[in-house]
């Protein structure tokens, strides 16, 4: 089990029963979304979603951030548009071998601060046509994209700016990543 950083606050069972709970209607939302109605699944899934809730809530810390109620419909209105427009584009690459593609590592700083918003930001990043993150440094990231255009940089400056939105964050200058 990982021990409490010096400094937090201790948790009380109330909070840590609310985690636990928490969790498991996020993980029984999972099984669900899985399994559909089929009753007889949870004759597994519900020690296995009552087991994960449980360990998750021993071994990993409470988060400290929340999503806010706009953030998150701005973002799943820009995550929807985003993956549309990079099915399109992949189809499009895949059906006419005329479009170049000039496949580069782009690296980009990190505008917003460490933490989850970070993590969530480099998962993201898959939903932009033809980027695949390559390396995590702990200012800056590596991209192998399909197009090593100058669109790229904008285009994860945007995701940036939608995950700040989502979390509440605002985004930092950050300095000019190492090649």
């Amino acid at each position: 089990m990982m021990a409490a950083a010096p400094n937090a606050a201790p948790v009380s069972t109330a909070f840590r029963l609310r985690r636990c709970l928490g969790r498991a209607g996020g993980m029984a939302l999972l099984w669900l979304g899985l399994n559909g109605l089929d009753g007889s699944s949870w004759i597994v899934g519900g020690p296995v979603v009552l087991a994960a809730a449980w360990i998750s809530v021993r071994l990993l810390p409470a988060f400290s951030w929340r999503w806010s109620a706009g953030g998150a419909l701005a973002f799943a209105a820009y995550f929807l548009l985003e993956s549309v427009r990079g099915g399109w584009d992949v189809a499009r690459r895949a059906f006419s071998p005329r479009l170049a593609l000039s496949p580069a590592i782009v690296c980009h700083s990190f505008h917003l601060p460490p933490g989850p918003a970070r993590l969530f930001f480099c998962s993201a990043i898959s939903l932009l046509p033809g980027t695949a993150v390559v390396a995590i440094a702990e200012e800056s990231l590596c991209i192998h994209v399909l197009d090593g255009s100058p669109r790229v940089e904008e285009e994860l400056r945007a995701l940036e700016r939608h995950v700040g939105v989502l979390f509440g964050l605002e985004l930092t200058d950050a300095r000019e990543p190492a090649a």
